[in-house]
């Protein structure tokens, strides 16, 4: 008899938010059944799931590898058309 975990330990297991769980449960890419009013994973279903959606680890190393251009900010952009509280700066020189 398998084990049957609940959307928190689910969450934990595969280290993202229980709403992530229960949007993959809605979307049908884990199932689930319904215990006694709560949701509950077989172990075998996370499992499988889990071989199904972990990358290859040769994916790993693209995504290591892969160079990211920063981006860079110019006085046009809107994060300096923010007022609020506080000390202003003036970044015009």
């Amino acid at each position: 008899m398998d084990n049957l975990l609940n959307v928190r330990q689910v969450a934990f297991i595969l280290k993202v938010h229980p709403l992530t769980v229960r949007r993959y449960i809605k979307e049908g890419r884990l199932k689930a059944i319904m215990a006694g009013g709560n949701v509950r994973i077989k172990e075998s279903d996370l499992v499988s799931f889990n071989k199904n959606v972990s990358p290859n680890p040769t994916e790993k190393k693209v995504l290591k590898n892969k160079i990211v251009s920063a981006k860079h900010f110019t006085l046009a952009d809107p994060i300096f058309r923010l007022k609020g509280r506080g000390a202003s700066v003036n970044l015009a020189t």
